[in-house]
């Protein structure tokens, strides 16, 4: 007893600055010299650009300890990272909020070559950690080395590229790691409109054949709706056990590897759009004791999805499906099961070996917790999140004048532009630099009504870029309608109406009673991700009843290219509008829409459009619900698809 006292002395005199505490800069030092059982207190305080780099030097079983006085005393802000590594190291009650991670991620388990090992993250929160542009990819935890845990932990506002939480298996020392990811709570994500969102995943389609020997248990998955996949595990002999995924539009993907087991999982959808429950790839796996409730999903959304294989696939595409066993699941008012998911061209093997055994499935309900009492006992105890307030919408009302616009109208909460009654408002552009007429920013929910829009151009003074366009740089999802106004005298090829920029987001746009006349750029443009990766700018988009007359480019182009199925949209509707005299340059196109998985377009007029081109002109996937039903065309192009309409 005394050998240790003399053994703690040093570390007594760090602790005694200030009331007992360690500076945060102090901690690493403390670290060096601490032993198993020793707990550091961290002054509590907010700390802006900072870089930890905490090691241990214990074990699992006697670890050392660092916390703040208070938990979630100590706020990580800024460009900051926190990276642990050595062994036995417990790390508890931190908050980091409003992070940017520049390079990496926010907490990693490692440092450079040095991994972790028996280590753990408790108690903490990290929220709202974004960069400017939601298609800057990082995540807030990557796990290495073996043995680590992370629990009881609150994960809240992603709304970037990259997966939330990573089991890194890119080391020799990181497979069979028996880590355990448990009673953690991963708040709502939206849509992201692209693959990559992920909220676990466990290795990569390269290390599929990789014991990982993970554990997912007990946590909450509360609408983590940012791709198909919610959970991917893509190694072997993980277990995913007793979770509870609320309204996830998505599904527990066993997308690569072998020999997973996911048991006594619940699956609560209410019958909202897209919500599923697992997804099967690969051999051995097992579904046991599950309960899957209104899930509305169907093929990559389905309550249970058995994938079709590749023959002599590579890794990362579909291994056949062999020798599952479903056993003990109930499924309650489920949309979808399914034996043949992504039966193709290129997926032609079909499931063997299958066991259906003791699974009930029931129009009936079943008896559901709330989500309270599933919040309960899972994410930091100390952390009470306050709901929102909801803003109150600003209102601007134009009277029967011109109105002239010097710099671009910035929205960036909810907003009403409207005509006053019976007033027909002109609103035109004369800045001394070139902008949007109305820019779209973080927060906006815009909504516009009657109003005239003209780009024609002031004498001495800059033409607009665009009418209504969002920001380049946006983080949050937006809503935009826009009811009985008109848009006109466009005169530049690249000045478009209405248009959603590379790497922003639309939940939904409603273009609705409209007239677009005499541009020479598009009309409406969703067209902005051009790469072959899935991305697409908007989830809901409805044009209808609008009026489209000498329009020299595209009327209305809305795309996401590539074949990843990673998400379920767009959605796009296109029905009771009238084309006269647009797009007729040579391969042109008045409707040009490339992969949205559910379209229609129905009783829509041409009228001498498209003549050198198309009048409809869409590039579709097999997999994808495409309607085009009671459209009349007169001395206008044709209609063109990859597929058999």
């Amino acid at each position: 007893m005394v050998k240790k006292l003399f053994i703690l002395l040093p570390l007594v005199a760090i602790l005694s600055c200030g009331k007992g505490s360690l500076a945060l800069k102090d901690v690493a030092a403390a670290l060096e010299k601490a032993t198993p059982g020793d707990t550091l207190i961290i002054r509590d305080g907010r700390y802006e650009d900072v870089t930890l780099k905490w090691k241990g030097h214990a074990t699992k079983e006697s670890p050392v300890v660092v916390q703040p006085e208070t938990p979630g005393g100590v706020v990580l802000k800024g460009k900051s990272q926190l990276k642990i590594y050595g062994e036995g190291l417990t790390v508890s009650g931190l908050r980091l909020e409003n992070c940017v991670a520049e390079k990496g991620t926010l907490v990693e388990f490692r440092s450079g070559d040095e991994l972790a090992h028996g280590c753990r993250l408790t108690e903490t929160v990290i929220k709202d950690c974004n960069p400017a542009r939601r298609d800057i990819s990082y995540s807030y935890v990557h796990l290495y080395g073996r043995e680590n845990r992370v629990d009881h932990c609150s994960f809240l506002g992603k709304k970037n590229l990259g997966v939330t939480l990573i089991v890194m298996l890119n080391y020799p020392k990181c497979d069979d790691n028996h880590h355990s990811i448990d009673h953690n709570h991963f708040g709502p994500r939206p849509v992201y409109g692209s693959n990559g969102a992920e909220t676990i995943r466990i290795g990569t389609s390269q290390q599929c054949l990789q014991n990982s020997r993970s554990l997912v248990s007990e946590n909450l998955f509360e609408r983590c709706n940012g791709e198909v996949e919610v959970v991917s595990i893509k190694s072997s002999e993980n277990r995913i056990e007793k979770n509870a995924f609320w309204e996830c539009e998505g599904v527990l993907a066993l997308r690569h590897g072998d020999r997973n087991v996911a048991s006594e999982n619940l699956f609560i959808g209410h019958g909202k759009r897209n919500t599923g429950g697992i997804r099967i790839v690969g051999e051995d796996q097992q579904v046991v004791g599950n309960t899957f409730s209104g899930l509305a999903g169907s093929r990559f959304f389905s309550a249970l999805a058995l994938m079709y294989g590749v023959p002599n696939s590579l890794p990362n595409r579909y291994m056949q499906v062999q020798r599952t066993r479903i056993e003990g699941n109930t499924f309650s008012q489920c949309r979808s099961i399914e034996f043949d998911t992504g039966k193709d061209f290129e997926r032609t093997l079909a499931p063997i070996g299958t066991l259906w055994e003791g699974n009930t499935v029931t129009d009936a309900p079943v008896e559901e917790p709330s989500l309270e009492s599933l919040r309960e006992g899972r994410g930091a105890s100390w952390y009470k999140e306050t709901p929102a307030e909801k803003p109150a919408v600003r209102e601007i009302v134009l009277k029967d004048s011109l109105y002239v616009l010097e710099e671009s109208l910035v929205v960036d909460a909810p907003t009403l532009i409207r005509a006053e009654e019976g007033a027909c408002p002109e609103v035109i552009f004369a800045g001394r630099k070139s902008d949007n007429m109305i820019t779209l920013r973080d927060g906006a929910d815009l909504t516009v009504r009657g109003i005239r829009f003209s780009g024609r151009l002031t004498p001495g003074r800059s033409l607009a870029k665009g009418i209504i366009s969002t920001a380049p740089d946006m983080i949050e999802p937006y809503r935009l309608t826009i009811e009985d106004c008109s848009f006109s005298d466009c005169g530049e090829s690249g000045f478009v109406p209405v248009r959603g920029l590379k790497g922003t987001f639309a939940e939904e746009v409603t273009v609705r009673r409209c007239t677009f006349d005499s541009l020479s750029g598009d009309g409406i443009n969703f067209a902005a991700e051009t790469e072959d990766k899935g991305r697409y700018n908007a989830d809901d988009i409805l044009v209808e009843d609008c009026t489209f007359h000498r329009i020299l480019g595209i009327p209305v182009q809305i795309t996401r290219n590539g074949s990843d199925e990673s998400t379920a949209g767009p959605y796009v509707t296109v029905r009771r509008c009238r084309f006269d005299d647009c797009c007729n340059k040579v391969r042109g196109s008045v409707l040009r829409i490339i992969g949205a998985q559910i379209l229609d377009i129905s009783d829509n007029t041409f009228s001498d459009s498209g003549r050198g081109g198309y009048s409809i002109r869409i590039d579709e996937a097999p997999w994808e619900k495409v309607t085009i039903k009671g459209n009349r065309f007169s001395n206008s192009g044709k209609t063109q698809s990859n597929n058999r309409l």
